[in-house]
């Protein structure tokens, strides 16, 4: 009977780790209207709607670094996984240069700005970026 108790314990205190690994941190929550931050490979699910916006990987970013002068100013691309009701599908977020963006989806418009801002000819990981976004409805 001892035994079966130092079994299941131990059985526990391996399990655990693994357990909480599997639930990962969890996804970032954000209302319509609320300005939220999306780091690459996280997803955001929109209160009170049956949305969540995943931010696959940034698959351009030919932006115009800081203190370069440049006779066209870029534009960064986001691949996104949009999730509402049982539907998804990806789409593609373009920002160009600096400038703030939005993109028009379903009943939606989602504003949003790539960060960090290219400077000089330093190349950025993925896990450098994230998207600063509002989500509100059209």
């Amino acid at each position: 009977m001892k035994r079966i108790f130092i079994i299941a314990g131990l059985l526990i205190i391996l399990l655990l780790p693994v357990a909480s690994l599997s639930c990962g941190e969890g996804n970032i929550k954000a209302a319509l209207g609320e300005e939220f931050t999306l780091p690459v490979g996280k997803t955001a699910d929109i209160a009170g709607e049956d949305l969540s916006i995943q931010f696959v990987e940034v698959t351009e970013d030919s932006r115009c670094p800081t203190g370069v002068e440049c006779v066209w100013m870029g534009v960064a691309r986001c691949r996104m996984l949009m999730k509402q009701a049982e539907t998804s599908k990806e789409i593609t977020l373009a920002q160009a240069g600096g400038t703030d963006a939005y993109e028009d989806y379903s009943k939606y418009k989602i504003s949003f700005k790539l960060e960090p801002y290219p400077e000089g000819a330093k190349i950025k990981a993925q896990s450098d970026y994230k998207l600063v976004m509002t989500v509100t409805k059209k």
